[in-house]
């Protein structure tokens, strides 16, 4: 028969159930580490939640990135052109405005409908701003362009 060691003192009894509750303080110290799965479900739980908050960022396809630098870099070379070489000419001012019109309507397009993750009141305000230089820098330089040819 085994001995019994319990204590007779409810007191001492009390304070033994107690440090036996509490367990060893040097164990299971698993949950504290980075980056483990020990700590139950709630964190598993917690973890995966802040893995679906992240912002997926949506990835432009190659054709657009193209359209995009070869837009923007005659943008530049026409406005370098146009403050350097061609100051008064007439026509290198409407191109100008042409392409920033075109430059801010591809902008524009790729926010609006390339973007998959639309958020927040500036973003809508951006892409407003965006519309309406496209249209009045499209339509400056359209119609500057079309009257230097003589058509209107």
């Amino acid at each position: 028969m085994a001995k019994n060691n319990t204590p007779q003192d409810p007191y001492v009894r009390q304070q033994a159930a107690i440090r036996k509750a509490k367990g060893n303080p040097n164990k299971n110290v698993h949950h504290k580490k980075n980056n483990s799965n020990y700590g139950g479900g709630d964190y598993q739980k917690a973890k995966a939640a802040q893995a679906a908050k992240k912002p997926e960022r949506a990835k432009l396809p190659l054709w657009l990135k193209i359209t995009l630098g070869v837009l923007f870099g005659v943008l530049m070379a026409a406005l370098i052109l146009r403050m350097t070489v061609y100051k008064d000419n007439l026509f290198m001012n409407y191109l100008t405005s042409l392409l920033l019109g075109l430059a801010c309507a591809a902008l524009f397009y790729t926010r609006r409908f390339r973007n998959t993750t639309k958020d927040g009141k500036l973003y809508n305000v951006v892409s407003v701003v965006l519309a309406i230089m496209a249209l009045i820098y499209g339509v400056m330089g359209l119609v500057g362009l079309l009257s230097y040819f003589g058509i209107v």
